[in-house]
């Protein structure tokens, strides 16, 4: 299917290049192509860097951290998909999984670990181990200039992607943890920004690192509530303890951990205060 929208794409280059050719002559067709050639390498370049790219995650050893590897290795025998080579910790509100020359990444979110519990984590894991095994490593390395129009041309296909994955999740957690778990995740990502920036605010003091065990303590506040409401979650229901659970020691390493990405909790370039 790759294969031939992308020679779909060079035939509609080429019929363009021949029409102009036949309508103007030999010039304007070189100029046209110089012009295709140069936009496509500036979109190229100008593209927005990756998650990885913009900076150091922390990485989460198997042997130290077996709980969190275990989970992991469970979901992506229900995605019948094999586990990543490695596991990071980001300090955004999400899982992503990236491969690269055959290895694979998976990155969970520091704040999953207060946000969600560790059925709900098992959800949003298998949701991504799921949705990126649907994804041909060829289509995953294509630039975003050709994988837009792609994606449109394929969007049946897309939407078969998407309930693969909430079935897999719904397979790794139960259909109401599941559930759950995906409809929280865009409020809790637009709460936990505003939670990060009101602590990047306050005195140095009182930027612990406990950062998430105090963002997971605020979300059953009712400043919580009214916030988590403001962002479309009308009920908030635990099922079960804090994914950090499955950290060993999470008294000790998750303090580690959080210091690693959130060591001054300063506020990012994209989130400066007003």
């Amino acid at each position: 299917m790759l294969a031939g929208y992308l020679a779909l794409l060079v035939a509609i280059a080429a019929g363009v290049i021949t029409a102009i050719f036949a309508l103007f002559n030999a010039t304007w067709a070189s100029l046209v192509l110089i012009f295709i050639l140069l936009a496509s390498f500036g979109l190229f370049l100008l593209r927005p860097k990756t998650t990885a790219q913009l900076q150091q995650d922390a990485w989460i050893n198997r042997k130290l951290h077996p709980g969190l590897w275990q989970m992991v290795d469970e979901v992506a025998q229900v995605a019948e998909t094999r586990s990543p080579d490695e596991i990071r910790l980001g300090p955004e509100m999400r899982a992503t999984l990236s491969e690269q020359g055959g290895f694979r990444s998976l990155v969970v979110g520091l704040p999953l670990l207060g946000g969600l519990s560790t059925s709900e984590l098992r959800a949003v894991t298998g949701h991504e181990l799921a949705h990126f095994e649907t994804v041909s490593p060829l289509e995953a390395r294509l630039p975003r200039v050709v994988l837009f129009p792609y994606r449109l041309i394929t969007k049946s296909q897309s939407r078969a992607r998407a309930e693969h994955a909430e079935e897999v999740a719904v397979a790794a957690a139960g259909e109401e943890v599941a559930k759950a778990a995906l409809m929280k995740l865009p409020a809790l990502a637009s709460v936990w920004h505003d939670f990060r920036l009101s602590s990047a605010r306050v005195s140095y003091q009182y930027r612990t690192p406990d950062l998430v065990q105090r963002f997971n303590a605020f979300l059953s506040t009712p400043q919580g509530t009214e916030a988590l409401a403001k962002a479309g979650v009308a009920e908030w229901a635990e099922h079960g303890g804090p994914a950090w659970e499955l950290l060993s020691e999470p008294d000790k390493s998750l303090p580690y951990l959080q210091r690693q990405l959130f060591e001054e909790l300063g506020v990012a370039r994209d989130e400066k205060t007003v």
